[in-house]
């Protein structure tokens, strides 16, 4: 009985102190008492301001510092909470045809996304520090052969194979081991190996209500023209030499439906509004609704369907790491980024490199100074990052722990992508796409078990099956 009163204590200062009009009313508060002392006398105004400042001390200390110490407090939660997540890297294994569509992937991320976990009271948030766990979608290219990956937490291993094998029957699921340690730790023993790298993260050009180009864009045209976008990623991964590597990482972590809904809800109902129309000569002027053109209709429904699915709280990162005698500079810089451009909706929205993660800096462009040591810490950022899986931190007080003086971990973004956009981007090859060059197939076809095997039967009934 006790526990539980302290539980719901503990839900109510929560709620009570996430509102800026509690931290309103407590300033008003204090200022008050301080208004009726310069009230009271013209004379000793200082001294009396002093004094009053001797009685209240704990509170502004209480005032400043708590939200400061409830951020670091819950930044350290649940930093244990991710350091605890035990998680598995599972390969994708692609047979050599698919006649399945993009939509396909999207029925999976469906599946994905009702297996989120939230934090449900106080003590879930502020004692756990339990966050939501994120997917990462991985395509990867070993010298030029690619593979896909997906990496998840341990427990939801058989959920996931099972969306997996309802949709795509005929791919293999394997555990893999984690590609990213036989990567460089950092960049000294990258240069030691005499290696290169760099990278960057992708984000949107435009707020997130707005969807890129999806695999619907591209489908709904002439048959002779059907285009698969991830054939452009493959030819990008398949042109490395050996000892080459590049990874697109997508991190996926799904957001309350509600959320996704309300933030944007009150920009829709204003989308929807028709425009008025002034008319008629001074004096005698009168309005009439506007007739939308076909362009703001379209982008009326893109947002609208953008909407009406649930989305994912994502952050997409690529690394390109290479020998020194075969770095290649412009497929670092544009290569693999100009794969993107291909989901440009120019009446909606698009990707474009995040500039405060890219290493990439010159004396021309803020904060100036020291541009060759904020590429190393950038690149040092970015391999970290890579390697981790890392989800940026929702608060600013947490990325200041793994700041530096020449990089200040802000930079990195995430942003919400619906189930369709996600789909568009990783999904298993069409049969529109020529795989054959760039991806080690499965060479026969995965079988399930025989119709009507008993799965609670006794051993010598099963045992015929394994003969």
């Amino acid at each position: 009985m006790i526990r539980d009163f302290f539980h719901t204590l503990g839900e109510i200062f929560e709620d009570l102190f996430a509102q800026w009009e509690t931290w309103f009313f407590l300033f008003l508060l204090a200022l008050g008492p301080i208004i009726l002392f310069t009230q009271a006398s013209s004379s000793g105004i200082g001294f009396q301001f002093i004094n009053f400042l001797k009685l209240t001390w704990w509170f502004w200390f209480f005032l400043i510092f708590f939200p400061l110490t409830k951020s670091i407090f819950l930044y350290w939660r649940q930093e244990l909470f991710k350091n605890s997540i035990k998680w598995v890297l599972l390969e994708l294994k692609v047979p050599r045809q698919i006649e399945k569509s993009s939509q396909t992937m999207e029925q999976i991320l469906y599946s994905l996304h009702s297996l989120r976990n939230a934090p449900g009271d106080f003590k879930e948030k502020y004692i756990n520090g339990e966050i939501t766990r994120w997917f990462s979608l991985e395509m990867v290219s070993f010298g030029g052969e690619t593979h896909f990956y997906i990496r998840a937490y341990e427990k939801l291993r058989k959920m996931i194979e099972a969306a997996f094998f309802s949709y795509y029957p005929d791919i293999d699921i394997v555990e893999a081991p984690d590609y990213v340690d036989n990567l460089p730790k950092n960049v000294a023993e990258a240069y030691k190996k005499g290696l290169d790298f760099s990278g960057t993260e992708i984000i949107l050009a435009s707020e997130e209500v707005y969807p890129i180009k999806t695999y619907i864009d591209f489908e709904n045209i002439e048959e002779e023209k059907k285009f698969d976008p991830i054939s452009t990623f493959l030819e990008a991964l398949a042109k490395l030499q050996k000892d080459e590597f590049t990874g697109i990482q997508i991190l996926i972590a799904p957001v309350d439906p509600k959320e996704w809904k309300d933030k944007w809800e009150d920009f829709l109902e204003k989308l929807r509004k028709p425009t008025l129309i002034e008319f008629g000569k001074e004096g005698e002027i009168g309005t009439k609704l506007g007739v939308r053109s076909p362009g703001q209709t379209d982008i009326l429904k893109a947002v609208e369907r953008n909407l009406s699915k649930p989305a994912f709280n994502t952050l997409i990162r690529l690394l390109y790491l290479s020998p020194k005698i075969t770095y290649d500079k412009i497929y670092a810089k544009k290569g693999l980024i100009g794969s993107f451009n291909q989901y440009t909706a120019l009446n909606l929205n698009s990707f474009k490199p995040n500039r405060g993660v890219t290493p990439f800096a010159t004396i021309w462009r803020k904060p100036y100074l020291f541009s060759n040591k904020r590429i190393e810490y950038r690149k040092e950022r970015l391999l970290f990052n890579y390697k981790k899986r890392e989800m940026p931190p929702a608060s600013d007080i947490g990325r200041l722990p793994i700041s530096s003086f020449y990089n200040w971990n802000f930079a990195s973004q995430s942003f919400k992508m619906n189930t369709e956009c996600l789909a568009t981007l990783f999904h298993m090859p069409t049969a529109v796409v020529v795989t054959e060059p760039h991806i080690r197939h499965l060479e026969s076809r995965r079988a399930g078990p025989p119709a009507g095997l008993s799965i609670f039967g006794e051993e010598k009934e099963i045992e015929k099956f394994n003969k």
